[in-house]
């Protein structure tokens, strides 16, 4: 075995996959600095609730993992930096932060990318109408902040947060006027047999549905909202059947829960260089990994949601794994006792894998909504780019996401085409025929988001500006 390298690591992200690793490579001996643009850590899932929230959000399991994962973080020597987000990198990983300080750098490290997933959206008309938010954001409203999104919700859009948003609802004392799935029901029916593999979710998914069916909410298979209107009490809303797009149901709410699933955060992997691979199960990009997350740079690791959609219980196996790799890889451990450390770590996985696997779909099912936008309906919120511009642009030539944004400039708005990219290639490959790898992705830019204008150019008194000497008479 090579001499041990203890040299620095960095931990991008203090989800449940981050903070896993972070601790992890703490016990190991490696100085760890943790990053997370939160509060405090947890990630999505485990997020930090307000006080407000523990009072009103019924105790669940989000609440008591979240505040152990945040004490054994706090009891490890990790140095946490949070309410810091990172802005760019070099080709060599320095990482530029800002923070409560404001603009910093961390010198090159081993970085651990564990920055997790974005929400998916598909427009529709008037789906920029207030009201409207997408499934996580209102699951975060509600299990975080103890708020409903509106007393009466339209829950719609694609996997399994679909169901447990509209639970979360009822939770609070909400009601749920309809929940809109572009999946199958089939499909659902079919995976009841492979959640067998995963006792916990089996009987979470289970205790939701009970829930929902009590309720008496409509549930609609194969559809989605097609036209959101807004009126004087809240939303208009149209349901369009997928394979009979003239069957139309109207519902009356005060707001919309909408979103079509989760895909990895890209853009610090993509900046960073390392090699992608288009999932078309998932139907997303994600970077190419081993099972440690390795990548095709060995100074940059990929772990949790970040390394494809799994789920929170595969998130914290592959956090530990990680950490184990690098251990072996900096020659701090053996492989033997690697191999000692992750043996049932990847048995565990590879069993839970096989039913995140079969959920990708479910997430998917809205993959060809885009092709059938209408052409008033706006793309680019950004922009306001609208679909018909983007089959100008196709019908001119554009064959990929660059040339359409150069052309349209869709996603050329401050969220770098978070919100549009899907919808963009979706529009694009079914109007010219490529493929999802042909179509590509909008090049990743930095900053990654916009920076205060206060941050990067620091304050100043007109006392700290230097005035030239008088000229001479």
């Amino acid at each position: 075995m090579s001499s041990p390298d203890f040299s620095p690591v960095t931990v991008i992200g203090g989800g449940i996959a981050g903070a896993t690793s972070a601790i992890a490579l703490a016990r190991h001996g490696f100085p760890v600095t943790l990053i997370d643009e939160q509060p405090a850590a947890g990630g999505q899932i485990f997020r930090a609730p307000s006080p407000y929230a523990r009072q009103t959000v019924p105790p669940n399991h989000e609440f008591s993992g979240g505040d152990a994962l945040r004490q054994k973080l706090a009891a490890s020597p990790v140095d946490v930096r949070f309410s810091t987000r990172v802005w760019g990198l070099s080709p060599t990983l320095t990482l530029d932060l800002i923070g409560p300080d404001g603009i910093d750098q961390l010198p090159p490290s081993t970085v651990v990318v564990a920055n997790g997933a974005t929400e998916r959206f598909l427009p529709f008309q008037g789906w920029t109408t207030p009201r409207i938010t997408g499934l996580a954001g209102a699951s975060i409203l509600m299990r975080n902040g103890g708020t409903l999104p509106g007393q009466t919700v339209v829950v719609a859009g694609s996997g399994p947060l679909l169901f447990s948003v509209a639970h979360q609802v009822l939770e609070l004392g909400g009601k749920v006027a309809a929940i809109v799935d572009a999946g199958h029901r089939s499909d659902w029916l079919r995976l009841g047999a492979m959640l067998s593999l995963d006792p916990a979710r089996l009987t979470q998914a289970t205790s939701w549905m009970l829930r929902l069916r009590k309720a008496g909410i409509p549930i609609h298979h194969r559809a989605h909202i097609s036209a959101a209107q807004e009126t004087e009490t809240g939303l208009l809303l149209t349901v369009s059947e997928m394979d009979h797009p003239e069957r139309r149901h109207v519902y009356a709410a005060e707001a919309a829960a909408c979103g079509y699933g989760l895909k990895p955060s890209t853009l610090i992997t993509r900046t960073a260089g390392v090699q992608h691979r288009h999932d078309p199960v998932g139907g997303y990009l994600e970077p190419v990994t081993d099972v440690a997350g390795r990548t095709s740079r060995p100074d940059l690791y990929v772990t949790g949601d970040a390394a494809g959609i799994r789920g929170m219980a595969v998130a914290r196996l592959r956090g530990l794994i990680t950490a184990h790799a690098i251990a072996q890889d900096r020659g701090v451990i053996s492989a033997r006792t690697n191999e000692t450390l992750t043996r049932a770590p990847l048995r565990q996985l590879r069993r839970l894998e096989a039913v995140s696997r079969r959920m990708l779909p479910l997430m998917n099912a809205g993959s060809a909504l885009p092709a059938h936008l209408q052409d008033e309906t706006i793309v680019c919120r950004c922009e306001r780019v609208k679909a018909a511009t983007l089959r100008s642009a196709v019908e001119a030539g554009a064959e990929d996401l660059n040339q359409l944004k150069a052309w349209t400039r869709c996603g050329m708005g401050s969220c770098q085409g978070r919100m549009c990219e899907d919808s963009a290639r979706g529009l694009l490959t079914a109007a010219c025929g490529n493929t999802l790898e042909e179509a590509g992705s909008f090049t990743a830019r930095m900053p990654f988001f916009p920076l205060p204008l206060t941050a990067v150019t620091g304050t100043f008194a007109y006392s700290d500006i230097p005035l030239p000497k008088a000229a001479p008479l």
